[in-house]
């Protein structure tokens, strides 16, 4: 990754990375999408009853296990079963190399897959996602471990089709004044992606196109994310 990019993620919480996927990657990711939004359809409305948040091993699409959500074995033979193997890869190698470097890892906790979902807005619908935190999703103990969204769209984004929404800088221990009065509207390519931080503030806007928003956004941490009751979400290392 450009060290550019590296420094903008570090001061300001996020950074766009054009062309992260390659166009045969994105019809990859895109037919796996359209496979998974028909299944879902079949059993409700994928704003009312989905959320518009599709979650490959938690769809009932395959029959998950325990040790998919722990192991990088069991997760790329499940997962391959949705799709491909090579979809699969590319999730753990591709996504998970890019998360590696944002959560700059030096120690001893490896880097995990923390959630795999697509995000689906359908055409003219008024479904937003509200202003918040990724973090705030978790428990301030859990919150010690860091984590990053890679948030990847498969149509090309415009202000029309519900664009991202960031607030630049991730926390509190930033204590210069905020550069702008209005929030940064993330326009983006089909593939290129957005990088974030946990503790950076974004929403995303309705779609009025015609066409359907999908994105891919898996997130990863620094460490498993668990509590007394077991593990919070996915904790499958990269590695």
């Amino acid at each position: 990754m450009q060290s550019n990019t590296l420094e903008q993620f570090s001061k300001r919480g996020f950074a766009i990375v054009p062309d992260f996927l390659t166009p045969e990657e994105v019809d990859m990711f895109a037919k796996e999408a359209q496979t998974l939004v028909n299944f879902c359809y079949e059993q409700g409305d994928i704003v009312t009853q989905w959320g518009c948040v599709i979650e490959p091993l938690n769809c009932d699409f395959v029959d998950s296990t325990q040790e998919a959500k722990t192991s990088r074995h069991a997760f790329l033979n499940l997962r391959a079963q949705i799709s491909s193997r090579k979809l699969a890869q590319c999730v753990m190698d591709k996504f998970g190399s890019c998360a590696r470097e944002l959560l700059k890892h030096e120690g001893d906790e490896p880097v995990v897959l923390l959630n795999d979902q697509y995000i689906v807005k359908p055409p003219h619908t008024d479904a937003t996602f509200d202003w918040h935190r990724d973090e705030l999703y978790f428990t301030p103990e859990q919150r010690k471990h860091r984590m990053v969204s890679i948030w990847v769209p498969l149509c090309d984004i415009s202000s029309d089709n519900g664009p991202m929404l960031i607030d630049p800088y991730p926390g509190p221990e930033h204590t210069d004044k905020r550069p702008l009065d209005t929030p940064i509207c993330a326009t983006m390519s089909a593939g290129s992606a957005l990088l974030m931080d946990g503790r950076v503030r974004h929403c995303s806007t309705a779609n009025k196109s015609g066409q359907f928003r999908i994105a891919y956004m898996p997130q990863f941490s620094l460490g498993a994310i668990a509590s007394k009751n077991g593990l919070a979400a996915l904790a499958v290392p990269i590695d």
